[in-house]
């Protein structure tokens, strides 16, 4: 029944008249209320920190962007419903404000607008990397994407002003380029990926464990180059202040992150916080047993290809392993879904459906004490180090 509904002719359709769809829709919420307001309540979520951060660069204060009274104030419009004091901290590196400077020359609403345009288009260039890789996928590369918008994690990133697709598009675009040979390019998307440091940084160490030492010393310059351009930018006391500052506001999420978090770290903290001490040895030691297990598995991959299944492993385990990762960083296991389904492992179909329903449970998560996407990721991380260790017995 399944099988006969779900036609080549469907597939190919029925997903781009629901993307138009939901295209339609947003034109709509768009077009009402006025400056951050909508019918729904504040326009955009998350993206108030960035484009507040836009307008302390475009207005010549960038050595104070980590001054949170500076971010409260350059934000006191954007929060329609809250009270005064408070914001939404930005504690990204600095460089990752610059492209921002570019919206806040824009009204909030066009500047959002335009904001989801580009992450929507990161988006479906990060599937389109991956399916030119997957004969089985590419003539339906619409109906992944149309999957993927609708995963909660990344539908709520979207419409959160959230960044995941970007990194969505780095890691999948670092792959490729590996896989190609061309690893000034795949460097270079490590190198900008680090605008997560614990993304970026974390995956440059794998691709170096693997022996690609050209992709990771092209990375490393890449690196460079932008640290350089920051102190010039920003100030050479900028990594002082950012430092501090992300400090600061990783500390004070940890009474807040509850079930949001898909990270050990974080839920462990969560599980144990009346036994603090407890939670932080025990979240810090399961993130070091992760990243154990992928540095194992990338070192012994030297010499060899890193195919879809590896590129999974990495995004699942450092998804796991990140010392602050919420559940729109979830949109990272897209890539061990793909590697189910290109696997052919039995019930592929029934897993990738279970991660998805797992993404909308997330509504129920402060009823259930526990983001569903972490046991979700870790399932994933078990699944792809079995596809990666013993790919000959899983696959037909």
């Amino acid at each position: 029944m399944t099988a006969s509904w779900l036609t080549p002719w469907r597939l190919r359709v029925y997903p781009r008249l629901l993307l138009a769809a939901m295209g339609l829709a947003l034109l709509f919420v768009l077009c009402t209320g006025s400056g951050a307001r909508v019918v729904s309540g504040r326009l955009g979520g998350d993206f108030a920190e960035f484009y507040a951060a836009g307008r302390i660069v475009l207005a010549g204060q960038a050595e104070r962007l980590y001054d949170p009274a500076v971010q409260r104030a350059a934000e006191c419009d954007l929060m329609p419903d809250a009270a005064g004091d408070v914001f939404v901290p930005f504690a990204y590196p600095p460089q990752f404000a610059l492209p921002y400077a570019l919206l806040a020359a824009l009204p909030y609403r066009p500047a959002f607008a335009a904001h989801l345009a580009v992450m929507a288009g990161l988006l479906f260039l990060a599937v389109r990397i991956v399916c030119r890789d997957l004969p089985w996928a590419t003539p339906y590369t619409a109906a992944v994407v149309c999957a993927a918008i609708l995963f909660y994690p990344l539908l709520r990133a979207l419409l959160g002003g959230q960044n995941t697709p970007l990194t969505l598009c780095l890691f999948a675009a670092a792959w490729s380029f590996e896989r190609r040979g061309r690893m000034v390019a795949a460097g270079l998307c490590l190198a900008a990926l680090c605008f997560k440091p614990q993304l970026g940084l974390g995956l440059l160490a794998l691709y170096a464990l693997a022996g690609r030492t050209r992709m990771a010393l092209f990375a490393c310059l890449g690196l460079a180059v932008l640290l350089a351009g920051a102190t010039a930018f920003f100030g050479p006391s900028w990594p002082a202040a950012w430092l501090g500052y992300a400090d600061w506001v990783v500390r004070t999420s940890l009474g807040m992150e509850g079930e949001m978090a898909v990270s050990f770290p974080g839920v462990a903290r969560h599980l144990l916080a009346a036994w603090p001490r407890a939670g932080l040895a025990a979240g810090l030691g399961a993130a070091c047993a992760v990243l154990a297990c992928l540095g194992v598995v990338f070192w012994r991959r030297r010499g060899r290809s890193l195919d879809l299944p590896c590129l999974g492993l990495a995004a699942a385990g450092l998804l796991l392993a990140a010392p602050h990762a919420y559940f729109y960083d979830a949109g990272l296991l897209v890539f061990p879904a793909l590697a189910l389904l290109d696997a052919r492992l039995p019930h592929a179909a029934s897993l990738v459906c279970g991660l998805w329903l797992a993404g909308l449970a997330q509504i129920f998560a402060p009823h259930l004490g526990l983001s569903p996407l972490f046991p979700a990721a870790l399932a994933l991380f078990g699944l792809c180090l079995a596809l990666v260790a013993a790919p000959r017995r899983i696959r037909p």
